[in-house]
């Protein structure tokens, strides 16, 4: 079977090449002009043009996924979260014309969405369809992202926040901190950190909470702040042993969630 996903998965061109992975980008605009994520537009790129202009993302186009599943004839689409995006929805309303797709919704999206693709495309040609899909199922059994975004006015703009969270951008000189579990509709809030310290340890206390160990894998995900980043996942593993943590750089359509400079700590269980 053919593996197929978004660039909500933060693979890249050449990532999924390597995997044998179709790749659907996502797409972004910036001041009327439109591009497709990762295809046609850098993350550094796109931070620097969006310094004077606001960011909008949205669902690949309609095109590229048809070809995509012409292609395929037959294979699984794992799509990044439906309650974030409504690229899960328009791609399961062509199942009729393609009845040999299956649409898969990862529930999630990034580091934990790109596992679950890597994961796939290992297990390809080894298990059928019902197989696959109790196989990603069990991988999203246990898996948490946490968001920490330096501007939060792009998570308000862009209407993933629920009511209390966006309460939180009221608050001064604070490291907000929001979180969705799979499946979940909004990015809920979590809790606030006066400093990166403070908000990385609250993450891992609640990472304690739930059992999160060398079980799982861990992401950490940021926007061109890679320092803090580093420093993430050195406080990371010295508090979980033999933690398996891999960095990200984040796609410019996921940028436009959380902002330049944004920080995304998220697991999975493993394989």
């Amino acid at each position: 079977m053919k593996i197929i996903t978004d660039t909500g998965s933060l693979l890249s061109k050449e990532k999924a090449d390597l995997l044998d992975v179709a790749l659907i980008p996502l797409q972004v605009e910036i001041k009327g002009k439109n591009y497709r994520d990762y295809f046609e537009i850098s993350t550094l790129d796109f931070i620097e043009a969006i310094a004077d202009g606001t960011p909008i993302s949205s669902q690949p186009a309609i095109g590229e996924v048809m070809e995509a599943f012409e292609n395929a004839k037959d294979g699984i689409y794992i799509a990044m979260t439906s309650g974030l995006s409504s690229t899960y929805s328009s791609a399961a309303a062509l199942v009729n014309e393609f009845p040999n797709m299956t649409i898969f919704n990862s529930k999630t999206l990034a580091g934990t969405q790109g596992y679950m693709v890597e994961k796939a495309a290992e297990l390809a040609n080894t298990l059928n369809t019902e197989e696959m899909i109790n196989k990603l199922n069990h991988l999203i059994s246990e898996c948490k992202s946490y968001l920490i975004p330096v501007d939060f006015n792009y998570l308000k703009r862009n209407g993933r926040l629920s009511a209390m969270a966006a309460l939180m951008s009221g608050f001064l000189k604070i490291k907000p901190i929001v979180f969705h579990n799979p499946g979940m509709e909004k990015l809920e809030k979590f809790g606030v950190g006066r400093t990166w310290t403070q908000a990385i340890d609250s993450i891992i206390e609640d990472m304690h909470k739930n059992n999160v160990s060398s079980r799982h894998k861990v992401f950490v995900s940021h926007s061109d702040n890679s320092d803090v980043a580093d420093k993430f996942i050195e406080r990371l593993r010295n508090n979980f042993e033999n933690l398996d943590v891999t960095k990200i750089f984040l796609s410019p359509a996921m940028t436009t969630q959380g902002g330049p400079g944004c920080i995304a700590v998220q697991y999975i269980l493993k394989d």
